[in-house]
């Protein structure tokens, strides 16, 4: 079992989405506003100054499905280089 944690630009939602459906994913947890500084994207703040947001998304699935999610990934990073999308991948010992 893998776990894959999303950062990305709230503009591109519908491309995760779309990501993870071509994966054969349906189930994830995401919180919706996050704020933070990325070294490619730079500050996505949600205020005045620094205007843009991310959302962050947390999926639980199985090593193929999580292979199959990252080349997805992988591939809308080349299409957006600059629009902030970040994927960490982690094992998972339990879940229950």
């Amino acid at each position: 079992m893998k776990c894959t944690f999303i950062v990305y630009n709230i503009a591109i939602h519908a491309e995760i989405l779309e990501a993870l459906k071509k994966a054969g994913l349906r189930d994830y947890t995401r919180w919706e506003e996050v704020v933070g500084v990325g070294k490619k994207s730079g500050p996505h703040m949600n205020t005045h100054i620094w205007p843009a947001k991310n959302s962050a998304m947390i999926i639980m699935a199985e090593e193929k499905k999580t292979a199959l999610l990252m080349e997805e990934i992988r591939e809308l990073q080349d299409k957006m280089k600059d629009v902030g999308l970040k994927a960490f991948c982690l094992a998972v010992d339990e879940c229950a």
